[in-house]
């Protein structure tokens, strides 16, 4: 068997939430996510490090604001692989901004396409998502709340300023949520952006998955 391609997602706010989702590259096996996580900001940098290098994540995209800096020091630990989001209108670009003189890729996307995308993917697959299996307590707690967050990603009626009424995603919480759309995002920057390194023979240790359905509850 391959090795996969490995790609990460990070949300910053109130709470940051990191994911990451592999893909094998035999055509038609679905995404799966291996791996999550809830780090303080404080030790944001510091947590991303140790699964970047420990997970092998080749892309990955984080969101820019509101912790700027963090970002940037996210950024830096992989700079070949690494995409700042920041939302704005009109059609999805990727382009280089420079800052004190460096230069860091940005993406920008709509919030609404994002996690389009993202559930889009999952209807795909019936509403089952791939998920690592719980080893203890600790885990099984983790995984609820990363469902919890997935399952609060819905629209619901908004009014612009305009006057005219579109679905939109409600504002609530959803950081795993985001933090998997992120994911999804570096996998598709990864090959149009030529991130990817060619497939090279290898093995990887056996894990275990289970499909679960994603339910409003």
């Amino acid at each position: 068997m391959s090795a996969p391609h490995r790609f990460g997602g990070i949300d910053t706010g109130d709470a940051c939430a990191l994911a990451v989702r592999e893909r094998y590259h035999e055509e038609g096996r679905p995404a799966r996510w291996i791996y999550f996580e809830a780090p303080p900001i404080e030790r944001l940098v510091e947590r991303c490090r140790a699964v970047f290098s420990g997970l092998g994540v080749e892309a990955f995209v984080i969101d820019g604001g509101p912790h700027t800096q963090a970002a940037r020091a996210v950024y830096d630990l992989n700079p070949d692989g690494g995409f700042i989001w920041r939302h704005t209108e009109g059609e999805m670009q990727a382009r280089d901004v420079s800052f004190l003189g460096v230069e860091r890729r940005h993406v920008r996307m709509n919030r609404e396409d994002l996690l389009d995308h993202l559930v889009e993917e999952f209807h795909e697959g019936a509403g089952r998502v791939l998920l690592p299996s719980p080893r203890d307590t600790g885990d099984e707690a983790l995984l609820a709340e990363v469902e919890r967050h997935l399952m609060n990603l819905r629209k619901k009626p908004r009014i612009r300023s305009s006057g005219e009424t579109v679905l939109a995603y409600e504002r609530n919480e959803n950081h795993f949520g985001f933090a998997c759309a992120y994911a999804r995002l570096a996998e598709s920057l990864a090959q149009s952006e030529g991130v990817l390194a060619p497939i090279a023979g290898g093995t990887v240790t056996p894990q275990v998955f289970e499909h679960r359905m994603l339910k409003r509850r």
